[in-house]
């Protein structure tokens, strides 16, 4: 499940809980633990998800409500109000026992679902830019980037907000009459008063407003590795998960790629265009010269993870070619909607193999072929030409034809992808930096060694 399947789960349980306490009073103590714990853990899961998205605590951790107030009351620190807000929302001065999740029911349930929700948005964002770490996937680096990260803090303000609704109804469905539980719930029922009374909705509806019309993070799905053997692809949901583990773990590990991986790559962007291109060969044509120069490379055959990285493009391609066609002769333009999907995966498989080609030049993994050289075997009389290999160089006809290819269309594909949710969130995939490449994308290299091979 994606980022935005679980948001929707999470607004969801809260706008149940909401409904459910203004029309019940709680039944049990084991249901008004369940439901003050789950309430904090909302806060914090929201606060740690708002700390993923930039890339640190936007403040030091508020030590009261006192601070928080002070904090909030400030002009123009949005973020950083919203991040205090929340960890001064979670304060509880009063621990409470948990409860058996066999016990737990109504409100107390679906916070819980909700928490849980949350919780896993911020696994997510982590597989991708884990705390105090370099981003680990392309999506992690457009995040740091800035893609996408004004609509997360509106995903998580808009929670926020449906958690405020919580507060405002807590103390009504503790039911403060009950004796002594009143003053064992106290501190819960003060810790929702504050937040509901406190500006932290001011903030939230600002930074909503602020993501109105910011591309979302709803696409965003954890980055899991390629399994063995390879998940047989049957739904566009099945290989977009394929190509997104191939992917990223083709990022990670640039220095394991090999001439099949670029082959398998390369072929599969232009299965892409070729069923989405609808006759337009200006679509086609830079994956096709891609894949044309792909296949004079070669390497050493993948092993380990970098086999089943080739196996799960091989699936996908599999799949792709099913629907060239389509079941019983039948068109494919009914497939449009799903290969637009894998359409926004293409501008980071174009980035991925280019920096892998760049890293297997480097370490000489890379083979073209050489001239050829007349051989007569003994005892004939006819001469026959014996096929040579030698180490590919960034001058190489074949390796400036791939690399041009796989530049233009990381640019070519976000121009027609733009109307994906992914596109649009990441507009600008990780590239070389112009200032440290040489042409194509490439470190520049020392010019004896052009000189070396232009001498050949």
């Amino acid at each position: 499940m994606t980022v935005g399947q679980w948001y929707n789960e999470a607004y969801q349980a809260l706008r149940t809980a909401s409904a459910a306490m203004g029309h019940s009073r709680a039944m049990s103590a084991a249901d008004i633990n369940a439901a003050v714990i789950a309430r904090s853990a909302i806060y914090t899961q929201l606060a740690r998800a708002s700390a993923l998205l930039v890339g640190g605590r936007p403040a030091a951790e508020a030590p009261d409500r006192a601070r928080a107030t002070a904090i909030l009351a400030r002009r123009g620190q949005g973020l950083t109000q919203l991040y205090v807000g929340l960890q001064g929302a979670a304060v509880l001065d009063r621990s409470y026992p948990p409860s058996p999740a066999a016990v737990v029911a109504g409100p107390a349930r679906s916070l819980r679902r909700a928490a849980d929700a949350i919780g896993v948005i911020g696994d997510i964002l982590a597989s991708h830019v884990p705390p105090g770490q370099t981003p680990r996937t392309p999506e992690g680096l457009a995040i740091r980037a800035g893609g996408g990260v004004q609509s997360g803090l509106a995903d998580i303000a808009r929670l926020t907000s449906a958690a405020i609704m919580i507060d405002i109804a807590l103390p009504g469905w503790l039911d403060q009459r009950r004796g002594h539980l009143t003053e064992i719930y106290r501190p819960a029922t003060e810790a929702a008063r504050w937040t509901a009374s406190s500006r932290l909705s001011v903030v939230a509806r600002e930074l909503i407003a602020l993501g109105r019309g910011q591309p979302q993070l709803h696409g965003l799905d954890v980055a899991r590795s390629p399994l063995s053997p390879a998940p047989a692809v049957r739904t566009v949901d099945d290989a977009v998960a394929a190509v997104s583990a191939a992917r990223t773990w083709m990022w990670q590990n640039a220095g394991e790629l090999t001439s099949t991986h670029l082959q398998l790559g390369t072929q599969l962007g232009l299965a892409v265009h070729i069923l989405s291109s609808t006759g337009d060969p200006e679509m086609i044509g830079g994956w096709r010269q891609a894949a044309i120069a792909a296949a004079d490379l070669r390497a050493t055959p993948p092993v380990g993870p970098a086999r089943d990285t080739a196996a799960e493009l091989t699936e996908v391609l599999r799949w792709l070619r099913s629907l060239g066609t389509g079941d019983r002769g039948e068109s494919a333009d009914r497939h449009l909607p799903e290969i637009a999907r894998l359409n926004a995966e293409l501008p980071f498989m174009a980035a991925t193999l280019h920096k892998g080609l760049s890293v297997a030049l480097q370490r000489r993994d890379l083979f073209v072929k050489d001239e050829g050289v007349l051989q007569r075997p003994a005892g004939s009389l006819v001469f026959r030409a014996a096929e040579r290999w030698r180490p590919a160089v960034r001058g190489d006809d074949v390796v400036r034809d791939l690399a041009r290819a796989l530049l233009q269309r990381q640019d070519a594909d976000i121009d027609h992808v733009q109307a994906s949710r992914s596109a649009r969130t990441f507009p600008n995939p990780p590239r070389a930096r112009a200032s440290m490449s040489g042409p194509f994308g490439f470190p520049a290299e020392p010019s004896s060694g052009r000189d070396a091979h232009r001498s050949r």
